[in-house]
């Protein structure tokens, strides 16, 4: 062990008149995957063909398959206990920022700041090229991903749409990239 620790937050009481709950999952070990691809099974050997094997303790959720795209994410198991014991036997459904579809006309850019994760998605013609969760705990790191999506992106042909936690201080770094911003 390195001498760090960590606990997991028991969530709030849901609603008692809810009949399904809702719960968002803010972790970088997200990944989105075609609709079509999907085997809820398969789930886990996603992540980890990705890049993103399953830690010690950690279990797979996914979104629902309702829309195109399913989202993929891992997050520590006693997090999942707490929750479907908060959710008292009512089912859970899984989501993530990542899963935001913004209104992106022609070439766009999303980036989403939240809770010390950047959820970025990019649209060329309204078609979604890119999404990505990475953490991102200070703006050199921001600014060093905005350098490196340029790179593949050119990002002066593309409007910023600037979510999360604080928009403005997202257009306020990076604005200057782009053709136009937009603060959602």
């Amino acid at each position: 062990m390195d001498g760090h620790s960590f606990s997991v937050a028991a969530p709030p009481a849901f609603p008692a008149e809810a009949e399904r709950i809702e719960a968002e999952v803010l972790t970088p070990r997200t990944m989105l995957v075609p609709v079509e691809y999907f085997a809820g099974e398969r789930a886990a050997a996603l992540l980890a063909a990705n890049g993103m094997p399953a830690l010690s303790g950690e279990e797979t959720v996914c979104s629902d398959a309702e829309e195109e795209i399913v989202a993929v994410m891992a997050l520590p198991g006693e997090a999942l206990r707490q929750a479907a014991e908060a959710a008292g036997g009512r089912p859970l459904r899984f989501t993530t920022p990542l899963l935001h579809r913004p209104a992106a006309d022609g070439n766009t850019v999303w980036l989403c700041r939240r809770a010390g994760l950047l959820y970025i998605k990019v649209y060329d013609d309204g078609r979604l090229r890119a999404a990505e969760v990475i953490a991102a705990a200070d703006e050199a790191e921001i600014r060093y991903l905005a350098e490196r999506l340029d790179a593949v992106f050119p990002l002066r042909g593309y409007t910023l749409l600037a979510a999360g936690d604080d928009p403005k201080a997202l257009r306020k770094l990076l604005g200057k990239r782009f053709r136009k911003v937009v603060c959602e």
